[in-house]
């Protein structure tokens, strides 16, 4: 009987044993394969962020928001050593956005790149150019000659390129310095990258932005990036035969203003120019105003020859002068008819006597006077960043004539009755074209 009772109670112990064996064994697998789970799961997340598509001019986030353990520092400059950090984790970052892998563009062994705090807030950014991998060979960088390359531009067999500007900024985590991937800024696919460069935005408070140059088939893109506390935004400037913008400060506020000036047929009236007003507000450019150009010099022209046709000549002084040139020359005394003798040059001819517009004007006769037909944008800007055109201007008596003294001609001494005179005048475009009055003549 005790060797009865001593064998069953071998044989229990040995399947405890087993079981819990068993059990462990199974627990085992079960962490591991939940832990396998669990990785698997954040390889699919991280991918999911980095494969996240944003749209032109929109902003997506690549590296997972830092965590409050991670602290952002403000910085204006950069050691060598830090920036040799910075260096070494652009060239091993691959982006993948909208299914395609982005590498960064290298030149002279460095990153393209801009460190700039755009906004004043105390950080600096690191706006770092990346460019689609088209070719096997691109493993791990693309040289910034290979996107330079004018010749792209002709080639058939070569696709455009899309790019990427990359937005790196200067962390500190557990006493450990590191620079962080927070955004990407997706640009439209260009022929060639030509710069990348930083512009003044606000004098007046130190606001920039970042201006990325490309060369297309149909002229130049530049696609410039903003910023407004967290948001960025991407504003693009194309400039072709018929559409081109230009950047200055047309209200004298301190602010670059963007001004767009687009050609479009219109019936009726020829390729009319329309000028839009683009103005800097919370961190964007939004259009303001437009403007038409030919029919408004129309206008101008019309209400000129109104005002000579009926002899108002301080009326069209004041009118047609720009202020600030007219309130020089009122200080220094100088009439109006001396004003008019100034913008209108009488061209000189063979066999042909030159009658100033005074004297046309003093004519007992109505005076009629024929400006230029526009049907298209006849403005053209000079180095100081003047908008103007050089015309002619006729002046004809229908009936009888003006009689002037010949002194041009030393073999005539009698009088000479002249019926029409032709004048030299030149137009230029006030330096905010969305003034009251954007048009004057110009002074000599």
């Amino acid at each position: 009987m005790t060797l009865y009772w001593w064998f069953l109670k071998k044989i229990n112990s040995i399947s405890w044993v087993k079981a819990a064996i068993f059990l462990i064994f199974s627990l085992t697998i079960t962490c591991s394969t939940n832990s396998s789970l669990e990785k698997k799961e954040d390889q699919v997340k991280d991918q999911a962020v980095v494969g996240h598509s944003a749209e032109h001019g929109k902003v997506s986030r690549d590296d997972p928001k830092p965590n409050a353990a991670v602290r952002k520092i403000p910085k204006s400059s950069f050691t060598q050593q830090e920036m040799e950090l910075f260096y070494n984790t652009v060239l091993g970052k691959k982006i993948i956005n909208r299914d395609k892998v982005f590498l960064p563009v290298i030149e002279n062994r460095r990153p393209v790149f801009i460190a700039k705090d755009i906004d004043n807030d105390g950080y600096t950014e690191f706006f770092t150019l990346f460019a689609e991998s088209i070719s096997e060979d691109e493993v791990s960088s693309i040289s910034a000659d290979s996107v330079k390359d004018v010749r792209n531009i002709f080639r058939e067999e070569i696709s455009l390129r899309h790019f990427l500007l990359a937005i790196y900024s200067y962390y500190e985590s557990n006493n450990e310095k590191k620079f962080i991937h927070e955004r990407s800024i997706v640009l439209e696919d260009k022929n060639v990258f030509s710069s990348l460069q930083t512009i003044e935005i606000d004098r007046n408070n130190r606001i920039y932005g970042i201006s990325v140059n490309f060369n297309t088939r149909i002229g130049t893109h530049e696609d410039i990036i903003t910023k407004a506390r967290d948001s960025y935004s991407v504003t693009s400037i194309r400039n072709t035969l018929s559409d081109s913008t230009e950047k200055r400060d047309i209200d004298n506020d301190g602010v670059i203003d963007l001004l767009r000036y687009e050609k479009m047929f219109v019936d009726g009236l020829g390729v009319e120019t329309f000028i839009t007003w683009y103005k800097f507000n919370r961190g964007r450019f939004s259009p303001v105003r437009t403007v038409n150009t030919v029919q408004d010099l129309r206008s101008f022209f019309k209400e000129s020859k109104s005002y000579l046709e009926t002899k108002r000549v301080d009326r069209f002084v004041r009118t047609t002068v720009d202020p600030v040139v007219l309130s020089r020359l009122n200080v220094a005394n100088i009439s109006s008819e001396r004003i008019l003798e100034r913008i209108f040059y009488p061209v000189k001819r063979e066999s042909s006597y030159l009658v100033d517009i005074n004297t046309m004007l003093a004519s007992s006769e109505n005076v009629s006077f024929i400006f230029p037909e526009i049907f298209e944008d006849p403005f053209r800007v000079n180095s100081d960043g003047i908008y103007s055109f050089t015309t002619y201007v006729r002046a004809f008596v229908r009936s009888g004539g003006v009689t002037i003294s010949p002194a041009n001609n030393n073999l005539d001494t009698g009088r000479v009755l002249v019926n029409e005179e032709i004048y030299l005048v030149k137009i230029y475009m006030a330096k905010n074209p969305f003034e009251a009055n954007r048009f004057f003549f110009f002074v000599n």
